[in-house]
């Protein structure tokens, strides 16, 4: 079932002050839409169309790796390497060798003076990440970024390295000078916690386990990239310590901040997954597993909050809602692990996706009837991706590359 055809996507640029900025052709390629070229002549993709005119190393990584397209990784890495921190700036969030969140940053209602900039705690791991998988994807464009950016991955390595504690935990801090960031939350669910007692922010620093496990992932990259089994030993002792202490029998921690810890049904335990070696089979719960991903369940996929803590939440964008990009990333990570009933559930969403819609809302009314309702953007980069993916048009669908 081709789930993406080569109609024109049903997206308004009129009157849009960056849809200029656009390259805009016959959509053969899915992705041609989300293709800029910058003042410099630079090629680069937006994360969504057409109201995401800054770039977001994050989203652009991720639909690269979900896709398996190298053009999208390379030309993101140079991006996100050429504005790669060098100071600490607790405005921005900086830190030297910190890939950023949002290019250009930029001021939210309510944190005046602060900027998004650097306010990510996944995008240097997942910079790694795309590192390897370009080398796996294009060799020839892998070599020519090695051989002019060797001292970006390292100095990248150096950044995660410099974020564990003596157990190996990645920790999350913003940079002396301030107490917090101008997002609330620093990894993909970057609207506020799941707390259902009207927490929005951690009090830092603050481990978020599938940050963590992304950056075991972004160090185990790292090592091959630049063949130092020192780092690979890092990268092993934060995986087994962090099945061991996040993902437990008896419940999956969210997060840890300076006051608490909180555990809860959440997509992050799906989605870690994706970033575990298969040689830590044996120490995950997997029927525990399985167990708690029944509470997020719908129809077309998992949710990222259960309802009953979602409720609660002042602002629902990482609720219970399903993201559609996410599902790909639970379908790889479950069959990878051979949980068969979890990838069933993930693969759901693929044809409710049509031209890139961001996220569901699933209800289930009293009669049992299910209602299906779009949310937010509908022309989303990883999610043509998570198409792309559902497809079977992408390297990662055809073997583990993660």
């Amino acid at each position: 079932m081709e789930l993406l055809d080569k109609r024109t996507f049903m997206c308004e640029i009129e009157n849009t002050p960056s849809a200029s900025n656009f390259i805009v052709a016959p959509l053969t390629d899915p992705f041609a839409l989300y293709r800029q070229e910058e003042q410099d002549g630079r090629t680069i993709y937006s994360a969504g169309f057409p109201s995401y005119p800054a770039n977001f190393s994050r989203d652009t990584f991720l639909a690269g790796i979900i896709a398996g397209r190298s053009d999208i990784l390379s030309s993101q890495l140079e991006y996100s390497a050429a504005y790669q921190g060098k100071v600490k700036d607790p405005v921005t969030g900086e830190s030297p060798g910190r890939i950023h969140h949002e290019q250009p940053g930029a001021q939210l209602v309510g944190r005046e003076g602060l900027y998004t900039t650097y306010n990510a705690c996944d995008t240097t791991s997942l910079f790694l990440i795309a590192c390897e998988h370009l080398a796996d994807l294009d060799r020839f464009a892998s070599d020519k970024f090695m051989a002019s950016k060797r001292n970006s991955i390292e100095s990248a390595v150096e950044h995660i390295q410099e974020q564990l504690d003596e157990d190996k935990f990645y920790r999350e801090c913003p940079p002396v000078g301030s107490d917090m960031y101008s997002l609330r939350v620093t990894y993909w669910k970057d609207s506020i916690l799941p707390n259902k007692n009207s927490k929005l922010e951690p009090i830092y620093p603050v481990t978020y386990p599938l940050a963590h496990f992304i950056a075991a992932r972004g160090l185990l990259s790292a090592s091959r990239m630049l063949n130092k089994r020192s780092i690979a030993t890092i990268a092993s002792e934060m995986f087994a310590n962090g099945i061991r202490n996040f993902i437990r029998p008896g419940g999956y921690m969210v997060y840890e901040d300076a006051e608490e810890r909180v555990w809860q049904e959440s997509s992050d335990e799906l989605h870690s997954l994706a970033y575990i070696p298969v040689r830590y089979n044996k120490l995950l719960p997997k029927t525990d597993i399985l167990r708690r991903s029944e509470i997020l369940k719908t129809a077309i996929g998992y949710m990222c909050t259960p309802s009953e803590v979602a409720i609660h939440l002042s602002d629902g964008y990482h609720g219970d809602v399903v993201w559609v990009f996410e599902q790909a990333l639970i379908y790889y990570g479950a069959t990878k692990f051979d949980m068969g009933r979890i990838a069933t559930v993930a693969a759901q969403v693929a044809p409710y996706i049509g031209e890139g819609q961001e996220l569901f809302k699933v209800i289930e009314t009293e009669v049992g009837n299910i209602e299906i309702i779009p949310k937010g953007n509908n022309c989303q980069l990883w999610s043509v991706a998570a198409a792309t993916y559902f497809a079977g048009r992408s390297a990662l669908a055809k073997r583990s590359l993660l």
